[in-house]
């Protein structure tokens, strides 16, 4: 056995950061790295982004929310002898995976030297990729804080702002804001303003250097107009930031002691000792502390309602609506399938290929979208994409702000005569964002053209695959997106012979645990990532209880039934009154 052991080649486990996105910052040893390995390990988005580093290797892909499963799957294949690579946008050792694979390796007993080699090798962050395009805002003191309360109590989030706020640091946010996180953003926002002034620059940079790259400089004031998301790294100034054309810069200081044209020391300064603060008229601007919570609130109120900026101003709507749509291009509604390019429809790979803009659904900010990995072998070369951020909330308001902001940028596109496509997973009319974007659409702009292209669901894609039926006969099928608490489905069980059940993700053991209670846990299959490298297929519900399942599932529940006669029909006749109402 320690013969085997000794004469078995020595693991190697590379922690890669390759930056933010884009090859050209990619650094030499990350690409030797990933060169190097013979198995890459990621999330999907940051597998997508290396793509053509990785060709002809074995590719591991893990969902959002696994880092651990992703970290110990690279330390076990590492202790057997394999070179793998596990990756990581950024730098790996920022809010990356190096600190949870070091915490397995820990739990382990590992020491360097002993059982695999272990390489954490850098990257450019997002922090530092983002200022670039911003200009010079790091130029003094900073700090980074993650707005996710996963892993930490945001009560410590909200001391550690407030702390880097009364000290006047640059802050950079990471992982600002999504779905299910909407109001950390809104309080960081309000304890910033108690300490700086509200026409504090405010940079934000999501997707930088990538291609859907989008940058936005605006103020502490109205930063929560724009879209934020968890693909954004916002930056706020400190009191002496200021904002120079499309650029914001923080003063290092240099100013107060030298004359900038001359580069000459001033008078009562001497160059390499401390700063004579005394001789200085006003050092450092002061920091301004609203000490009435009620004037704050207030202020603060008016803000968060203020509504967003439309691209049409209401009287550019209302000519454009009072003239024909000769100069409109049109709308191209497409369904991609649920994952797998090869079932995309011809009518809209036609589509994809004669437009060159293309809007796709967000609800969280991320560009991990997988209609455009779908789309991709069949678009043009130049394509500009555009995100349309749908806020997942019950807020009416909220939400129809954001349904009117959608519609507004995609007429933009369309009055200037160009065709658009907005992509969409499954069937567009099948739980879709589509139809409230145009049903919008057609409210604001009644002169627009569209064309709705259908296809594949998720359902119809799942039945396929196992062989199975939808429906036969008389059977009624139910289609129903699973609630919180899953109290939605019961009746749906009791009264219909094939139901489906979409978005299960989180709710999988609530779901699991009605079925079990009504003797129907043998008469599902659970689907997941269809058409996907991640495709998951269960058909033994009990294997599953206690798995974690991604938002991309669906359950397919068919009742079992006796065999019928053979002197039953195949079809059955609709009468002449049923098929007048049908």
């Amino acid at each position: 056995m320690e013969q085997n052991e000794q004469m078995k080649p020595k693991g190697k486990l590379l922690l890669v950061g390759f930056g933010p996105g884009d090859h050209d910052h990619l650094t030499f040893r990350a690409k030797e790295a990933i060169g190097e390995a013979e198995i890459i390990i990621g999330y999907r988005t940051y597998i997508n982004l290396v793509k053509e580093l990785i060709v002809g290797k074995q590719v591991i892909y893990t969902g959002m929310t696994e880092e651990l499963a992703r970290a110990r799957r690279s330390i076990e294949i590492a202790y057997e002898g394999k070179k793998v690579a596990l990756i990581s946008s950024g730098d790996i050792g920022i809010y990356g995976m190096a600190g949870p694979v070091l915490e397995l390796l820990k739990e382990r007993g590992w020491k360097p030297g002993e059982g695999i080699e272990v390489e954490i090798i850098p990257g450019v962050t997002a922090l530092t990729s983002c200022a670039s395009v911003l200009g010079a805002p790091l130029m003094h003191d900073f700090c980074s804080i993650s707005l996710s309360d996963l892993l930490t109590p945001w009560d410590i989030i909200e001391a550690r702002i407030e702390a880097a706020a009364k000290a006047d640091f640059v802050v950079a946010l990471y992982n600002p804001k999504s779905g299910r996180r909407t109001r950390q953003i809104q309080e960081t926002q309000k304890i910033l303003l108690k300490y700086r002034s509200s026409d504090t620059p405010v940079g934000l940079v999501k997707s930088c250097k990538r291609d859907m790259e989008q940058i936005v400089i605006t103020d502490l004031k109205n930063m929560l107009n724009h879209e934020i998301g968890m693909l954004t790294t916002v930056i706020i100034g400190n009191t002496n930031s200021f904002r120079y054309l499309d650029f914001i810069v923080t003063p290092r200081g240099y100013k107060n002691k030298y004359d900038l044209e001359s580069s000459k020391v001033k008078e009562g300064q001497r160059a390499g000792i401390s700063l004579n603060t005394e001789l200085l008229q006003s050092p450092y601007k002061k920091v301004n502390v609203i000490s009435d919570p009620e004037s704050d609130s207030t202020s603060l109120t008016s803000i968060s309602q203020t509504p967003l900026s439309p691209f049409l101003k209401d009287e550019d709507r209302k000519e454009n609506q009072a003239g024909n749509n000769r100069n409109w291009g049109t709308l191209y509604g497409i369904g991609v399938g649920p994952g797998d390019p090869e079932l995309l429809t011809v009518k809209a790979t036609k589509a994809l290929t004669k437009v060159s803009h293309i809007f796709y659904p967000s609800s969280n900010g991320t560009d991990e979208s997988m209609a455009l990995n779908i789309i991709e072998p069949y678009l043009q070369e130049n394509t500009k994409f555009h995100t349309l951020f749908f806020p997942m909330t019950k807020d009416k308001q909220e939400l129809e702000t954001h349904w009117d902001l959608a519609a507004d940028t995609v007429a933009k596109i369309l009055s200037q005569g160009e065709d658009a496509v907005f992509v969409t997973l499954g069937d567009p009319m099948i739980y879709s964002t589509y139809f409230y974007l145009l049903k919008t659409l057609k409210a604001r702009y009644p002169q627009i053209t569209w064309e709705t292209i259908p296809g594949i669901s998720s359902y119809q894609s799942a039945a396929s695959l196992i062989d199975s039926a939808i429906s036969e006969g008389k059977d009624r099928v139910a289609l129903i997106p699973v609630n919180r608490d899953a109290s939605n489905i019961e009746d749906a069980l009791d009264q219909y012979e094939t139901i489906v059940l979409f978005k299960v993700g989180s709710k999988l053991p609530k779901v699991l645990e009605i079925l079990e209670n009504k003797n129907l846990l043998d008469q599902g299959t659970l689907f997941s990532y269809l058409g996907t490298p991640e495709q998951f297929i269960e058909s033994d519900l009990r294997k599953v209880k206690r798995e974690k399942i991604g938002y991309m599932s669906l359950l397919i529940v068919k009742k079992k039934k006796e065999i019928v006669s053979s002197e039953e029909p195949d079809e059955v006749e609709v009468p002449a009154k049923e098929s007048a109402l049908a």
